[in-house]
């Protein structure tokens, strides 16, 4: 007898491949359910920390609190505290999907950059440039502003010269 992992539940690969068989049998629920139970939910990854960063500054350009955000996206406070301050954390698709509205952000390019899609290159390029040009001010700079700026110019040419959102 082989000696199994101490990990409960189903491994993410089966998962993902019952996710798959599910389109061939209609009865068969797996891929919903676990996504229901965040069991898909992405690894954690860099992209978290420049999404976080990218949130906060596109708030702070348009000159709004996070309780203006809050309210303007109607996502809960704690929620876009988390998102700017929290490195871990991994954004759900509807608060991504707020966010790019309120922000005026190309919502599957944000969806991109919150790591809930795999980047285009243009994307994850743009995003090494501005997590390496960002620092945390309270007022932004004339370098952040620009690379803010910059940032935003590529997710909005990449949404109107490819895939609509």
């Amino acid at each position: 007898m082989t000696q199994q992992s101490n990990r409960t539940g189903p491994s993410r690969e089966w998962l993902l491949r019952m996710a798959d068989v599910e389109d061939s049998c209609p009865s068969v629920s797996v891929g919903g359910m676990a996504c229901d139970l965040d069991l898909l939910a992405p690894p954690h990854s860099n992209g978290q920390r420049i999404f976080g960063r990218l949130v906060e500054f596109a708030r702070r350009q348009l000159g709004m609190s996070v309780e203006q955000l809050a309210n303007e996206a109607d996502i809960e406070l704690s929620e876009i505290v988390e998102i700017e301050m929290h490195d871990e954390t991994v954004p759900r698709v509807r608060t991504v999907f707020q966010l790019a509205k309120a922000l005026k952000i190309p919502e599957g390019r944000l969806m991109e950059v919150a790591g809930l899609a795999t980047p285009r290159p243009e994307i994850s390029h743009a995003a090494l440039k501005f997590a390496a040009r960002s620092e945390s001010t309270a007022k932004l700079t004339f370098n952040e502003r620009e690379a803010l700026e910059e940032f935003v110019k590529v997710l909005v040419e990449v949404s109107d010269g490819g895939m609509r959102d």
